[in-house]
């Protein structure tokens, strides 16, 4: 009980997978820009004990996609998932601590194959439906990646440099898109599962600690699930996620878009 306590604690401060690798998984957003209110109305809060661990997005009044990290805990290399009852979610706020609506978790479920670095992916089932706003609406999922070298707008409230605080307000970024021959040229670990974006060399930015599970968007639509950067926050290496395109199918057999 206690490992799995101070597990549970290291993962709800960090708000990444805990890893001893080659690098470490540290989900961010460094050199955003403050996000307006209406802009990404399908982004959400992810709350453990009331309290910000992931960002997630809105695909359906019931549900949502994040992380599988962001709704599970590691215990001696074994997964386990997270009680639903202590998860909830902020929607229709750009900021994580007030504003919008909270709405209570019903049910997590993880990509069936998620080990490590890959198949990070989960559906959220919420208690009760939301009801749609200008500030709450879900978005569409992609059927096809970006172009290459396409800007794609990352999302969340992550911290703002290594090591530094959380942000306190919706915070956006916009990306590079690579191919995943060139992505695997610079991460060996990169399959076909995954989405590689390209920080800014000049302006460092990306995702960092909190932006976990939170969108990768390009044209309206919602192409990347933040999943781990190596190395620093900001550090010039391509930021992965889970590829949408990838998993579109499990997420709607999954959830209520098969009904759509």
């Amino acid at each position: 009980m206690k490992l799995f306590v101070a597990t549970v604690l290291t993962f709800l401060v960090l708000g990444v997978k805990a890893k001893s690798l080659d690098f470490e998984l540290q989900p961010r957003i460094v050199q955003g820009r403050n996000a307006s209110l209406a802009q990404f109305p399908y982004i959400v809060s992810l709350r453990y004990r009331n309290t910000h661990i992931c960002g997630g997005s809105i695909i359906s009044a019931n549900y949502i996609v994040t992380a599988a990290h962001c709704v599970t805990t590691e215990i001696d290399d074994e997964t386990f998932d997270m009680d639903p009852r202590l998860l909830s979610i902020r929607a229709g706020s750009i900021r994580p601590r007030t504003g919008g609506v909270v709405v209570q978790v019903a049910e997590t479920t993880k990509y069936p194959g998620y080990h490590g670095f890959l198949g990070d992916i989960a559906v959220v089932r919420l208690a009760q439906p939301l009801n749609f706003t200008e500030h709450i609406r879900p978005i569409n999922l992609t059927q096809s990646d970006p172009p290459d070298f396409a800007t794609v707008l990352l999302v969340g409230w992550g911290r703002l440099f290594e090591n530094g605080p959380r942000a306190r307000t919706l915070k956006y970024a916009p990306m590079a898109s690579l191919s995943h021959d060139l992505c695997s040229m610079l991460n060996p670990r990169i399959d076909e599962s995954l989405l590689c974006l390209m920080t800014d060399r000049v302006n460092p930015n990306g995702m960092c600690n909190g932006d976990s599970g939170g969108p990768a968007v390009y044209d309206g639509r919602l192409v990347g699930v933040a999943n781990y950067i190596r190395g620093a926050c900001g550090a010039p290496h391509p930021d992965v996620f889970a590829r949408v395109a990838h998993y579109a199918n499990w997420i709607r057999e999954n959830s209520d878009l098969r009904d759509v």
